[in-house]
């Protein structure tokens, strides 16, 4: 499995080790096929609303954006799952709101992000709960794995408030 990380931003500083190594237990946990690759693209507010007006018509940024790869378009040892686009701007002031750690809820955009590359979607009452359920399922997976030791402890778990939060 591959990751391959772009930051085009200045607001966060970013363990981008740290974020590899979470994708790339994600992937796993999510049966990713061991030729797959990742594009994780950390942004601001101007460049995530540019693309999300483009492709969704929405003149607004957003946290994240998911880009699933079509697997006809490249060569068959390697299987592009796709491409996540995550706003730090966004993230930060939703982990603010939601009072916790900005690191925390862009791991919560990235666990959303794959998902989405995984088919997963939230558009109505019932695949989003189905979603929201996976998403904490990931995040007691991370913390099994020692990635998220900031959530042992706590209840509830952020991650739980964070799910109800968007719903």
């Amino acid at each position: 499995m591959e990751v391959l990380i772009s930051n085009r931003q200045e607001q966060l500083a970013i363990d981008l080790d740290f974020i590899k190594a979470v994708a790339e237990e994600i992937m796993r946990f999510e049966a990713s096929p061991e030729n797959a690759e990742l594009s994780l693209v950390f942004c601001d507010d101007d460049f995530i609303q540019k693309l999300n007006k483009d492709y969704r018509g929405k003149n607004e940024p957003t946290d994240v954006l998911s880009f699933p790869m079509e697997e006809e378009q490249f060569e068959s040892e390697i299987r592009m799952l796709g491409d996540i686009v995550i706003s730090t701007e966004t993230a930060a002031r939703q982990a603010d709101g939601l009072k916790h750690p900005p690191l925390l809820e862009i791991v919560f955009l990235l666990i959303h992000g794959l998902l989405h590359l995984h088919g997963y979607e939230h558009s109505q009452k019932l695949p989003r709960k189905q979603m929201r359920e996976r998403e904490v399922t990931i995040f007691r997976h991370l913390c099994e794995k020692k990635l998220l030791s900031c959530l042992e402890g706590e209840e509830p778990a952020p991650v739980i408030k964070r799910a109800i939060a968007v719903d």
